[in-house]
């Protein structure tokens, strides 16, 4: 149903049980409100991509379509060259990343494109040259600078054209590698590769020149230190000859003959002393056996005589012979006396050569030290000699050093030169073409799908974010729980809107009855030239619009039951909220109960209820109460409905309708009205604008406040409120006007049309009601 389950819910929410749920709820993201924001205001969120969609479409329209054509390069940093050196004169690249990304950026440099503009001749090519603009004149009129004065035109086209290529052109490392991608874009397929492919060419031209000028330039300056150290050389080592033969310091071998002659008396020396001592400790020994009276034939040189050996061999024979003989004859014998005279002669030959031995050890260890004393004197004559020439040895030392390292200085430059002129002619870039540039088959610039993608996210996005942000600041009142929490009084029902098609198809009953109609005879129109929204609750009493004053209607008698009720002003804040139509609607649903009701075109200044029913009355409420026709004869009855309407005609005197509603004949007017009618309806001006309505607030008996739905805004309703804060307790409620139940399925579900379709049937397209 269109109307509360309760008309007082909100008393019920303003008890404890109610105060704790508000206490305690929490605000939350509601996702389902969320997509009913979006639902109710899709054509915000469709506009925003549809627009966007155009303008990309205009823009892909308006552009120039480029194709890309890459060529890549790699900046080999371990390229060899191709002369077999040790170290070239201009280094190869580094390996980090500052080397690779200076090389990115050369290959952008103006003299590489330069190289390239000429060599394609792109200053004569129009898409290289610059196109003139609408606000050419006023860049130049607020750029702060220009061409030079010296320029001539050719280098100034040259320079526009380098500029167009650099904006044409991208320099990008792929990663963290040694591969450069140069990219070009032109509206040429063939023209784009032909020109990345140049820019990698004139790259290649760059490195070698710029090598082989570094090289040159190297050449010639070593060719310079080359002569002179040439003579340096030659002069430190005439001088180390010349020190030399001055000193007395001849060399053989390498050596000094002073340093020859030492070392030799100093070898010799050390084997004079071993012979001495070999000889003393032969001596010492002869020494010792003499000495202790020993045997001197136990000496090494009496053992090791072959004399001495012959000699005790013989001794030995003759001892044995000597032996057997005096076995044999007996020690008397001539022949044994003749053989102990041989042993004897045999021993003392073996005594001789000893002493002989003896005597000649002493000879070798006297010879061996005056042989040892005539060296050492050498040497000491020869060190004399040498240390009075050590000074001059050092000095000689310090030109040899001297002379050697301008040698070897003059050597490595004189490598050095032949392999930089060497190098002049053989210099190679320290980069290759790892991919050349094909023709691009497809264009890279613009990118349709993606520009029209973006367009429509973006869109989308910021539909949304609009949507929000509209509906966030939308203030009119879309529900019966707004009307309640804005007004602080309950919300009786929704009145639906009724579409235009169902009131022409009823306003085309009328024609019939307008031929029979006199105006000069019924002041009141007939029903059915009466406009059908006016009497559209009792005509069409099966639909949500009249559930919808049947509601109200309802909670009107409920509080005729427990008070006296007599009088129900029906207004609004503002003007053309529907509240004429709504008063109508009730007052000719009351009627229809039996109800004597009463309906009192209030609103003098536009008598809208007047113009709508009884267009041609002379005499209403005005002319009752200035007592210029009696109410009898003002007041009009409905013969269909049972339902006596009080007309207001047009008045023309604003100042005569204010003091009438604040007087007291319009109070007397109602008092006598209460007394023939159970229930009066007024249709009243609307509050905001006009005071009249307050003042009728003041003798009604209960308010009505009309809202209309997506109309009215909440601070308007908050400002009518505190109009009605003297009289706030006869507020009854409020109701909704003009609902489109087909929107407010994307407010309120269960109020909309969706929720109630089972139960009737309402046009929903929108017309004028009031």
């Amino acid at each position: 149903m269109l109307q509360r389950s309760s008309d007082y819910e909100l008393q019920a929410l303003d008890g404890p049980a109610g105060a704790a749920t508000g206490r305690w709820q929490q605000p939350t993201v509601d996702l389902r409100e969320m997509a009913r924001i979006l639902r109710r205001r899709w054509r915000m969120v469709a506009a925003a991509p549809l627009s966007l969609i155009v303008l990309a479409l205009m823009y892909l329209t308006a552009v120039s379509t480029l194709y890309t054509a890459t060529s890549t390069v790699l900046v080999d940093p371990r390229r060899a060259n191709v002369v077999d050196t040790s170290q070239t004169v201009l280094s190869n690249f580094g390996t980090d990343d500052a080397t690779i990304e200076s090389q990115a950026l050369l290959i952008q440099s103006v003299a590489i494109l330069q190289r390239v503009v000429d060599k394609l001749k792109l200053t004569a090519d129009p898409e290289f040259r610059p196109k003139p603009g609408l606000l050419d004149p006023v860049r130049r009129l607020f750029s702060s600078s220009g061409p030079a004065s010296g320029a001539s035109p050719e280098d100034a086209a040259k320079a526009r054209s380098v500029e167009i290529l650099q904006r044409r052109m991208k320099v990008t490392r792929q990663g963290t590698t040694f591969l450069v991608d140069i990219s070009v874009s032109s509206e040429e397929p063939r023209k784009s590769a032909a020109i990345a492919n140049a820019i990698a060419e004139s790259y290649f031209e760059e490195q070698v020149r710029a090598k082989y000028d570094a090289t040159k330039i190297a050449a010639s300056w070593l060719n310079g230190q080359i002569e002179g150290l040439k003579t340096r050389v030659v002069a430190s080592e005439q001088a180390v000859e010349d020190f030399r033969a001055a000193n007395n310091l001849s060399v053989a071998q390498g050596v000094t003959v002073n340093d020859q002659q030492i070392t030799d008396l100093n070898n010799k020396l050390i084997a004079a002393r071993a012979q001495t001592a070999e000889a003393r400790a032969k001596y010492d020994q002869v020494q010792r056996l003499a000495k202790s009276g020993s045997d001197p034939g136990g000496i090494n040189a009496a053992i090791t005589s072959e004399m001495i050996t012959k000699l005790r061999t013989q001794y030995a024979d003759i001892a044995k012979n000597e032996a057997d003989l005096s076995s044999k004859y007996g020690t008397r014998h001539p022949l044994v006396a003749n053989v102990r005279a041989q042993l004897k002669d045999t021993q003392r030959l073996i005594d001789e050569e000893i002493r002989r031995i003896l005597d000649s050890t002493q000879h070798d260890y006297d010879v061996a030290k005056s042989r040892e004393a005539s060296l050492q004197q050498s040497l000491d004559q020869v060190r004399g000699v040498s240390s009075s020439s050590g000074q001059a040895l050092v000095r000689l030392h310090e030109l040899q050093r001297e002379a050697e390292a301008n040698r070897t200085l003059y050597e490595s430059y004189l490598a050095r030169y032949k392999e930089t002129s060497a190098q002049e002619s053989l210099e190679m870039p320290d980069s290759r073409v790892v991919t050349k540039a094909s023709i691009p088959i497809r264009p890279s610039s613009p990118k349709s799908m993606l520009i029209l993608g973006l367009a429509l996210m973006i869109g989308v996005g910021g539909g949304c974010i609009v949507a929000f942000l509209a509906d966030y600041l939308d203030g009119r009142i879309k529900t019966l729980e707004q009307a309640e929490s804005v007004s602080g009084v309950p919300a009786l029902a929704a009145v639906p809107l009724i579409g235009t098609r169902e009131l022409a198809a009823r306003a085309k009953r009328g024609r019939d009855e307008l031929g029979r109609y006199d105006p000069r005879t019924v002041r009141l129109l007939p029903p059915a030239l009466q406009p059908p929204l006016m009497r559209y609750a009792i005509d069409e009493p099966g639909t949500f619009f009249a559930e919808a004053i049947r509601a109200v209607r309802l909670a009107i008698q409920r509080t005729m039951r427990i008070q006296p009720l007599k009088v129900v002003l029906v207004t609004s804040a503002l003007d053309n909220e529907g509240k004429t139509t709504l008063a109508a609607n009730l007052a000719l649903s009351l009627a229809t109960l039996g109800i004597k009701t009463l309906l009192i075109d209030g609103d003098l200044r536009n008598p809208q209820l007047t113009r709508a029913l009884s267009p041609h009355a002379n005499a209403g409420l005005m002319e009752v109460a200035t007592g210029e026709v009696s109410l009898d004869r003002a007041i009009l009855l409905d013969r269909s409905s049972g339902l006596s309407i009080l007309p207001s005609p047009a008045v023309k005197d604003v100042d005569v309708i204010t003091e009438l509603m604040f007087s007291e004949r319009i109070v007397d007017i109602l008092d006598h009205l209460r007394q023939h009618y159970e229930l009066i309806i007024i249709d009243s001006p609307p509050l905001v604008p006009l005071v009249d309505g307050r003042a009728l607030a003041e003798i009604s008996d209960r308010i009505i406040l009309a809202m209309g739905w997506d109309q009215t805004p909440q601070e308007v309703i908050t400002h009518t409120v505190n109009l009605l804060s003297p009289v706030y307790d006869k507020i009854l409620g409020t109701v909704l006007t003009r609902v489109d139940l087909s929107r407010l399925r994307f407010y309120d579900y269960y109020r909309s049309s969706a929720y109630l379709k089972p139960y009737g049937s309402v046009a929903l397209k929108p017309g004028p009601a009031e």
